[in-house]
């Protein structure tokens, strides 16, 4: 076993790969749900008039549209300001725009920032994702026992 110190940059640069897959997948999740969920708005809106008389149409899509909006919430990008130098989001950038160089200890806080800036992004993505898939869940069992209560 060497006592080496890693290589920081690598390091980082793992992290921050590492960081931007996880939020690729949770987009892909996100599309996803908003299929599951689509599919799911069709029998609770053809099912409306099984319902009880308390409960409306609007009121029973309610759960959907939050869900939709928080799903919403996981797709919109999100790069907040920050102050880092090299996390450059322009409509022309050019190659003068991201210099590297080998033994910069600024170069180094960069690259923790931008970790820092994909975990935040990424810990957001995770928490409207969950809350969506809670509230989709939830609405189909709750949907199941009105609608097995009804047959009764």
């Amino acid at each position: 076993m060497t006592d080496e110190a890693p290589d920081p940059a690598l390091h980082y640069g793992n992290l921050i790969g590492a960081y931007q897959e996880a939020i690729r997948l949770c987009d892909f999740k996100s599309n996803l749900t908003v299929l599951f969920v689509a599919i799911m708005m069709g029998p609770v809106v053809a099912s409306r008039d099984k319902f009880p008389h308390f409960l409306s149409l609007p009121v029973a899509l309610a759960p959907f549209l939050v869900a939709f909006f928080c799903l919403l919430m996981v797709v919109f990008p999100r790069f907040p300001r920050r102050s880092s130098r090299n996390f450059i989001i322009v409509r022309n950038p050019s190659k003068s725009d991201f210099v590297y160089s080998e033994h910069s200890d600024d170069d180094i806080e960069q690259l923790k920032m931008r970790c820092a800036i994909l975990s935040g992004i990424l810990f957001w993505k995770n928490l409207f994702l969950q809350i969506s898939l809670y509230i989709c869940l939830g609405t189909l069992a709750f949907t199941f026992l009105l609608l097995s209560y009804s047959l009764l």
